[in-house]
């Protein structure tokens, strides 16, 4: 009798301890999730304190005529070298003040791509069509080609950037063609560039055209291609946040060509 009452005591106990333990643990995971909330709040507002930090950076540029005005002969972007372009031409000069109903459908989509597809922007552009080569002509045609492009200082923060639209080849790649696809529409396509401790240091905003390694490639590509451009700082360029930036440079040229 007296063991049969021993047992019982233990296992009372020991419901008694199991109920004080499930109390705990519910009251550690309550604490838990409490606290889960409250970093996550934080880490919240931290996120909303750096997007909106993002899109309050002044941003200048330090390549010039974006707005890729021809030079004196008119074949080619003036300040832009040629790389292995073939051939340009002006397509389409996109003019502020027009209604969007009297523009052409290319006009709209360039336009279209950074959220400016309204009556008055920036100020007007050019949308030139380059045709490149698909790889280095001659004893090297296994090696890339690249398209054209401008020197840059790696001085700061930098966001590389133009609106494209593939036409026909192999598809650049890097640079201001980052993110290109074939048979899309016109869009805004580009990266960011850290700096870390490379601020001494400098590069050329070249397009890549990567071509097989087996046999070389033997037709040219064609891309459309407006408002490219190298500027400070961090573009969200996931939003078609792109237009036509100051320029920092020369004292002779023009803000905003």
């Amino acid at each position: 009798m007296a063991l049969e009452q021993d047992i019982a005591k233990l296992i009372e106990a020991s419901n008694d301890l199991t109920t004080v333990v499930d109390n705990k643990i519910v009251d550690i995971d309550a604490k838990v999730e409490q606290s889960k909330t409250k970093v996550d709040g934080y880490i919240n507002q931290v996120n909303n304190y750096i997007n909106s930090a993002r899109d309050k950076q002044s941003h200048f540029r330090l390549t010039k005529n974006q707005a890729l005005i021809p030079n004196d002969e008119g074949t080619f972007p003036k300040y832009w070298s040629g790389g292995f372009v073939k051939s340009a031409k002006v397509i389409e000069t996109v003019t502020t003040g027009v209604e969007p109903e009297q523009r052409s459908a290319l006009a709209r989509e360039f336009l279209q791509a950074i959220n400016s597809d309204h009556k008055y922007f920036a100020n007007s552009f050019k949308i030139w069509e380059l045709e490149y080569y698909p790889n280095r002509r001659g004893d090297n045609s296994h090696v890339f080609s690249y398209l054209m492009y401008q020197y840059f200082r790696f001085s700061s923060y930098t966001t590389i950037a133009a609106v494209v639209k593939h036409v026909k080849g192999l598809v650049p790649s890097k640079f201001w063609c980052h993110g290109l696809k074939a048979g899309e529409p016109a869009k805004l396509c580009g990266l960011n560039y850290g700096v870390s401790s490379t601020r001494n240091h400098y590069s050329h905003c070249h397009p890549y055209v990567e071509g097989g390694e087996g046999k070389p490639e033997t037709e040219t590509g064609i891309i459309q291609v407006a408002l490219p451009a190298v500027v400070t700082g961090d573009v969200d360029l996931s939003t078609g946040q792109w237009g036509q930036f100051p320029y920092l440079g020369d004292a002779d040229q023009n803000a905003y060509d």
